[in-house]
């Protein structure tokens, strides 16, 4: 699991933690900076796959013209702080070491590039506690013989064992964490196995911005990933439903979840062989993917997703209330709370809506945060809901709903940097 992620002159962001549980909430206006916390997120799922610097920041295509993955928005120009040339990310996150889970930390400084130049590399390293001071750690330094397209990279350190590694060049165009794994260079192979499990933790991501256009597209059988946008919803549902008792528990959370009385699915294919699913109500009536509500979708979405034959590990819902009328919002909360706990899935979640604050759980509420940005400051921040000076005090007298729609939450952290009393 992820414990925590900390930008450094990343988008909005000059420095900020976030502290993550197995659902973490984000709350704040628009233009806070919840979205850059996704992008930091995107980052790090687009090194686990391999890529370059560039094509992480911008967009990879494959052969024949398709595209393989959408870039980190703004490109290199926009992902850093205002007159910096460069960001850091540092996430600390569970590894697993034959069996057991050890604290782990990786940091990654990347360059941007200046007058054309293309994004680099500046600074890497992976931390396992109790497997030395580093298991690698890079950094461009002053070596004059060194390439400018190289960084150096020296391997596992043990101080108190009096190890430490090789050290080599790597190209600076692309992770070196992803670089190890496939490196005739690098002969231990436990060098090797960290960073194939830190890329594991970062692999399994999953960013949901569900369209309903694209959940009523039909899709060809055997298509058991779900796609950002939505895509494949009829076929993930089928190969939930070939499961009774998974069956058996996507109809009861659709019933619980929309006024529908729903009692199975239907999957009838079309002419090219795509299914599209059909909801089949008490009395015989079917109401297909064409006209279910949007609302309808999303929930059949999510559920997908969570419950599906292939979960990711992590998932970032983008604004989670959309669609979602108020009254089953706190059904959506206890699926995603049902699906976390016991922390084989995480989840991370932005959201506008002061309802869903006061619905959530107490563990649930100690893993939000306030995304926010002081008056006349372009500096994103981010606190604790449960760090807010007073915040637990004044949440116990008063509904937490309206301290948020008031204002009273950003008032209170603004309070704290001299800027005020909150009312």
């Amino acid at each position: 699991m992820i414990k925590k992620l900390t930008l450094e002159t990343f988008k909005n962001f000059r420095r900020a933690d976030l502290f993550l549980g197995p659902f973490t909430l984000l709350v704040g206006t628009n233009a806070s900076g919840k979205s850059n916390i996704r992008d930091a997120f995107r980052f790090l799922h687009g090194l686990s796959r391999g890529y370059n610097l560039a094509d992480i920041m911008g967009e990879k295509w494959i052969e024949g013209g398709v595209l393989q993955w959408r870039g980190i928005r703004g490109g290199t120009r926009e992902a850093v702080f205002q007159g910096s040339d460069s960001f850091t990310l540092t996430v600390d996150f569970d590894i697993n070491d034959k069996g057991q889970l050890r604290d782990a930390q990786y940091q990654i400084k990347v360059n941007v590039g200046t007058n054309g130049a293309p994004p680099r590399v500046s600074a890497e390293r992976l931390v396992v506690n109790g497997r030395g001071s580093y298991i690698f750690e890079s950094s461009s330094g002053d070596n004059e013989a060194l390439d400018p397209q190289e960084i150096m990279v020296q391997l596992r350190k043990e101080a108190q064992k009096g190890f430490v590694g090789p050290s080599f060049p790597f190209p600076n165009n692309q992770p070196i964490i992803s670089q190890i794994p496939e490196s005739k260079k690098v002969k231990l192979a436990i060098i090797k196995e960290f960073c194939r499990e830190a890329l594991s933790a970062f692999s399994s991501m999953r960013f949901l911005d569900l369209s309903p256009d694209q959940m009523r597209i039909p899709s060809l059988p055997g298509q058991k990933i779900l796609g950002d946008r939505g895509e494949n919803l009829s076929s993930v549902l089928q190969a939930i439903c070939s499961d009774d008792k998974n069956k058996q528990s996507l109809v009861q959370w659709i019933k619980e979840l929309t006024p529908m009385d729903a009692v199975d699915f239907e999957f009838p294919p079309d002419q090219t062989g795509k299914i599209l699913v059909s909801l089949v109500e008490q009395g015989g009536r079917r109401i297909s993917a064409y006209s279910a509500s949007d609302g309808t979708l999303r929930f059949l979405a999510m559920i997908a997703a969570l419950i599906g034959p292939e979960p990711a590990k992590f998932y970032f819902f983008e604004e989670l209330e959309n669609g979602i009328h108020p009254t089953r919002l706190h059904l959506l909360m206890q699926l995603i709370e049902s699906k976390t706990v016991h922390g084989s899935i995480q989840v991370v979640a932005s959201s506008h809506s002061p309802q869903l604050l006061a619905i959530l759980s107490p563990s649930s509420l100690r893993h939000t945060s306030l995304v926010f940005r002081l008056e006349n400051d372009t500096e994103a921040r981010i606190k604790g809901i449960w760090d807010i000076p007073n915040a637990k005090e004044v949440i116990g007298k008063q509904d937490i709903a309206k301290l948020l729609s008031s204002g009273w939450l950003e008032d209170a952290v603004a309070f704290t940097a001299g800027e005020g009393l909150p009312s």
